[in-house]
């Protein structure tokens, strides 16, 4: 049997969810997987704690911590220390760029097991510069396979200097089954969702959801949907508009908060963070769903809609965009500032001049390759391309 120890900082129900199902499928091959957060708690997300049983070991290196207040030489001790105790015959890691992910790698290499790199990262999802890129590539090619997002992911990779065929896709997914089966279970029982926040009305409705920081340009989401009101006021035949939910919270409610004043926005609801449990039940009454980041490694929101059946508005910065999104067909792309663009394309939804029940079955048909069965057969292939790139970085050394 051979371990893999599989590790994120902190596990929300998205890491959950994906290591149980390798837990379950890759024990007939032959592999043990097991889980590894590195503190107990983080200041980004506020995912309520699961602490319930689990198809994998879980284990945490700093218990008790919160990932963010912890220090360099904690984290790095940490780390080491816990694999060391584990001892696994590889490692796949989230990222390359923080103490946690160098502990881990030097670990890999003092001890000569395979590590494998778990990344969402693309070119465009961040300023860059030549001297960190330079870093980076030295650091890359220590690694011995990857698991990656998708084309954007794999593409900037390769340009780090990893190999194509040691490089394998699926780290980016969610429980495709769980959010359409919610997602179909409020849409059957509608007044049984009236008393959660923004659902309360009846009628169709926009959905947004993000950390509420200024790269997920929620702004722009505001702007575009006030202008989108205005243009359906306008003329003979006019209709109602659709309302606009926006999930989530963080440091930029107040900016939105007075931009919906300012600008006298009518039909907006915040309804603050929202849990795992509760989200099927937005997504399965909303008509759409629309992110609009400036800058996106991923996007893991666009997965969870169009697994609910739902039309996305996207965001062409959003690092999953050329992989989920087919224009025309399941949605849309727009310029990530293009309030206009945004607009009109909430228009065309909005008022019959597409097919929302097509788009909804091309949004099903098209992310049903992009289950928990993408990351359980991209972690295995990686581990396998891990193991012979390893065996022959150890020939060359002889």
């Amino acid at each position: 049997m051979v371990t893999v120890a599989v590790y994120w900082s902190r596990f929300g129900p998205y890491h959950i969810a994906r290591l149980n199902h390798a837990a379950r499928s890759l024990s007939a091959l032959g592999v043990n997987v097991v889980g590894v957060e590195i503190a107990s708690d983080d200041d980004i997300y506020g995912w309520d704690v699961d602490d319930g049983p689990t198809a994998f070991e879980r284990h945490v290196a700093l218990p008790g911590q919160v990932f963010e207040r912890v220090s360099p030489v904690q984290m790095v001790r940490g780390v080491a220390a816990l694999l060391d105790r584990l001892d696994p015959d590889a490692v796949a890691l989230n990222g390359y760029s923080y103490y946690d992910a160098w502990s881990a790698l030097a670990w890999c290499k003092l001890h000569r097991r395979r590590a494998i790199l778990m990344s969402d990262s693309h070119y465009a999802d961040a300023p860059r510069s030549t001297w960190k890129e330079w870093c980076k590539r030295r650091i890359v090619q220590r690694f011995d396979a990857a698991l990656c997002a998708g084309k954007l992911q794999r593409e900037y990779l390769q340009q780090l200097g990893m190999r194509p065929d040691t490089i394998h896709e699926g780290v980016d997914v969610v429980d495709n089954d769980y959010f359409w089966r919610e997602a179909e279970r409020a849409r059957r029982n509608r007044d049984g969702c009236r008393s959660l926040p923004g659902l309360e009305h009846d009628g169709p409705f926009f959905l947004a959801s993000a950390r509420f920081i200024k790269r997920k340009n929620l702004d722009t989401v505001l702007r575009a949907y006030a202008e989108y009101r205005r243009q359906l006021g306008k003329g003979a035949g006019k209709r109602a508009p659709w309302r606009l939910v926006v999930l989530g919270d963080g440091p930029e409610r107040p900016a939105l908060d007075r931009l919906v004043r300012a600008e006298g926005i009518e039909g907006v609801s915040f309804p603050g963070f929202v849990q795992i449990g509760q989200l099927p039940a937005y997504y399965g009454l909303a008509g759409a769903f629309v992110h609009a980041a400036e800058r996106e490694q991923w996007g893991l929101v666009i997965n969870e809609a169009m697994a609910a059946g739902l039309p996305v508005l996207v965001s062409s910065a959003c690092g999953c965009a050329p992989d989920l999104v087919a224009n025309g067909e399941n949605g849309f792309t727009f310029p990530p500032r293009d309030i206009t663009a945004l607009a009109s394309l909430m228009a065309q939804v909005s008022t019959g001049m597409v097919d929302l029940q097509a788009m909804a079955a091309a949004s099903r048909a098209r992310i049903a390759g992009w289950g928990l069965d993408r990351f359980s057969q991209g972690l295995y292939a990686a581990l396998q391309s891990a193991s012979q790139s390893h065996e022959q970085r150890t020939k060359g050394r002889r």
